[in-house]
């Protein structure tokens, strides 16, 4: 009877503890998130005071199946497209990659009312954060090859919005295809090692060795397991693999604008990853001393350089946003004329009382004038034929590719095929050269061969050249 007692004792205050653990961090994250946690790590802006009704668009799912990484072909998942019900014809398209689309907000409701078509993944689960770099990647791609072919779509004005994760999701996207006449990446993760690899990690031993109810980061520590799986499926010395799927090693393959928008004080996903430029070196105090969230210099490869340092600098502009003082943001989105824009919101130091930015912010950036004004120049005005992106693309060809593996003997006519694969890119480029010219795509590719590729990109090359 004692040994039962002594169990239950434990058991007890085992469930008590969770409960005000729990309780605890639910609380602080209704405070920073309003109750909506995955909604605010979407990024996908405030509310809207403009209510869309049931009969201001219609919405439709569209099955996309892919092959996953084992091998087996994935056909579970959709994505939802809406339309204003008062348009017709091919409307231009915003997808939001990774996270489904919130309706309630004022960037969600200004497209719709613009005309224009958005497009996301339906049911959303978490346990999509823990295959981001596996099969999720492969998923968003294969949702905007899809997305691509719809009727009902206008090809030449598609754009890419993501937050967090989809901002990880928008930048991979836009690395790895041509075909999107502009983008906008908020706190984007842009290398995977050392968010999730090491800085994760890192967090939750800050957690491990607080005390018993007074966790440090409790926002952080309950976002990380949810993409913990990432480490378990790539190892940790897969330096080449850490590299492929993360979106520094195609920084200078952007061939479409893309403006990039970061808090300094982002406890999620640390700005430093980005540009040294802007960071702090301590947090607010929040933190143990010296805990600052800085990308280490003694990672391998490439895995310890920043987005900047690895861009063309021809084609990166970055802007410095200072709120530090009032904490309010207001105003259109800064955007320059070269492919990169990088927006560096000063909204103080690294803290725990934050997620993505300080809890003291107030407002956003208006993203419509910039996108609508890619959406007038169109894809044949914003898109650019940069040598990395065409090596890129012939990579992906050959069936090279790390970030997209391909597959054969499975089913080529599903996504994540070879056989699917190489359509898509010829289809990419044959928009490219309708857009512009046969003879400028073939002086643009055989310059990039020349410049830095092998004798397998140039029978690539030919063996595209007999499809387009």
């Amino acid at each position: 009877m004692k040994k039962v007692k002594s169990v239950m004792w434990v058991i007890l205050c085992i469930v008590l503890f969770l409960a005000v653990f729990a309780g605890s961090v639910i609380s602080k994250a209704k405070n920073i998130f309003g109750g909506e946690l995955f909604t605010a790590f979407a990024l996908q802006g405030e509310a809207a005071s403009d209510k869309l009704s049931d009969g201001d668009l219609t919405k439709k799912l569209v099955d996309i199946n892919y092959i996953r990484e084992d091998g087996t072909i994935d056909d579970s998942r959709q994505i939802i497209v809406y339309r204003p019900t008062d348009r017709t014809g091919d409307l231009p398209l915003v997808y939001i990659p990774h996270y489904a689309a919130d309706e309630t907000t004022a960037d969600f409701v200004s497209y719709i009312r613009h005309g224009w078509a958005v497009a996301a993944p339906y049911d959303f689960k978490t346990e999509y954060n823990g295959i981001l770099e596996t099969d999720d990647l492969v998923f968003n791609n294969a949702a905007l090859y899809e997305l691509r072919h719809m009727d009902g779509i206008d090809k030449q004005r598609i754009a890419i919005v993501g937050g967090s994760a989809g901002g990880y999701m928008c930048m991979m996207l836009n690395g790895l295809q041509m075909g999107t006449t502009a983008a906008i990446a908020n706190s984007p993760i842009v290398n995977a090692y050392f968010n999730f690899h090491e800085y994760f990690p890192a967090c939750d031993e800050v957690n491990r060795e607080s005390g018993m109810f007074d966790f440090r980061m409790p926002i952080q520590g309950m976002v990380s397991k949810y993409f913990q799986p990432v480490n378990d499926l790539i190892p940790a010395d897969d330096v080449d693999r850490w590299e492929a799927v993360s979106a520094i090693s195609m920084a200078k393959a952007y061939s479409n604008p893309v403006v990039i928008t970061h808090n300094t004080s982002d406890i999620l996903v640390p700005k430093d990853q980005l540009t040294h430029q802007y960071t702090y070196d301590d947090n607010d105090g929040t933190l143990p001393d010296g805990f600052n969230a800085k990308l280490p210099s003694d990672y391998p490869g490439i895995l310890s350089s920043t987005f900047e340092e690895l861009a063309d600098p021809d084609e990166l502009t970055v802007n410095h946003i200072d709120i530090s003082k009032d904490y309010t943001l207001a105003g259109d989105l800064p955007y320059a004329d070269t492919l990169l824009t990088l927006d560096i919101i000063d909204d103080g130091p690294t803290t725990a009382k934050g997620s993505h930015n300080n809890p003291k912010q107030t407002g956003s950036l208006d993203n419509f004038p910039y996108l609508e004004e890619q959406m007038d120049r169109t894809l044949a005005g914003t898109e650019k034929a940069v040598p990395q992106k065409l090596l890129l693309l012939l990579e992906r060809y050959a069936g090279k590719s790390l970030a997209l593996p391909a597959h054969t003997g499975v089913d080529d006519s599903v996504y994540g095929s070879l056989a699917v694969y190489q359509q898509e890119i010829v289809d990419e480029l044959s928009v490219w050269a309708g857009n512009h010219s046969a003879e400028e795509l073939s002086r643009a590719m055989e310059e990039a061969i020349d410049s830095a590729g092998d004798e397998a990109d140039r029978e690539a090359w030919k063996e595209i050249q007999k499809k387009l």
